[in-house]
């Protein structure tokens, strides 16, 4: 009885909880709405954004819309300037190349864990997606190609089977997408981008985990190279 007295005079102290908040839908689809938006602009575009207009455009009160942008801040897509606005975070040269050749490592051991899973099946996936792709029609099917070679690149991430590996590359593969939106018209770098898939699926084929590896390491620095040696296209900061 005593025991029973003294627990009942005992207290618990009080959790100090924060205040639940509905999920907001408009500030998940302003996010994507966004997000989709900077990474389809020209990457030399007007960089600063205006938040009266963005509230605008989208239709929603500035609440949401700064619940996406501080979002996609913390990602790295803008960044916010006291008394000077929204901005575009532009990457440096430096910092693409630097990002690029972390992204030919990683995909680069996507592929030789690929090579030792793919299936014939997998190999007529990746060589339909370049089906419709030659010499004669590759520039004016430009961007339909980028699309497929995104998706190419995806499918061997995929097929690597290392969760690990696909979150850290899909954590810089969006930073990279205006990258290859602004290099693949230039010079013939479509003609050897189709050339270089096409030998790496043919890696696959062989089941060569070593030589795939190689190639699409190979791949991807390659545009590591043409940003370095082609000075004046992403102005947003010197190589050091």
């Amino acid at each position: 009885m005593v025991y029973h007295m003294i627990r009942n005079k005992r207290r618990d102290p009080p959790l100090c909880l924060l205040p639940l908040k509905q999920p907001s839908k408009l500030a998940d689809l302003a996010y994507q709405s966004l997000k989709e938006t900077i990474l389809s602009m020209d990457y030399n575009a007007e960089e600063r954004l205006d938040e009266r207009k963005l509230a605008q455009s989208l239709n929603i009160s500035r609440t949401p819309l700064r619940d996406a942008i501080n979002r996609l801040v913390s990602e790295g897509f803008l960044r916010v300037e006291p008394r000077k606005g929204i901005f575009i975070n532009r990457k440096s040269r430096k910092e693409i190349i630097e990002i690029l050749y972390v992204r030919a490592a990683l995909e680069g051991a996507a592929a030789k864990m690929a090579a030792q899973k793919v299936s014939e099946e997998d190999i007529s996936r990746m060589r339909e997606l370049f089906a419709g792709f030659n010499d004669e029609n590759i520039i004016s099917k430009v961007e339909e190609f980028a699309r497929a070679n995104v998706a190419f690149h995806e499918y061997v991430l995929q097929l690597s089977g290392n969760r690990k590996l696909q979150e850290f590359a899909a954590n810089i593969y969006d930073h990279m997408r205006m990258v290859r939106l602004a290099t693949i018209k230039m010079d013939n770098r479509a003609y050897n981008a189709l050339r270089e898939h096409l030998e790496i699926i043919a890696a696959f084929e062989k089941r060569d985990g070593e030589l795939a590896r190689t190639l699409m390491q190979r791949h991807i620095e390659g545009l590591a190279v043409y940003v370095e040696t082609h000075r004046g296209l992403f102005p947003f900061g010197p190589i050091r």
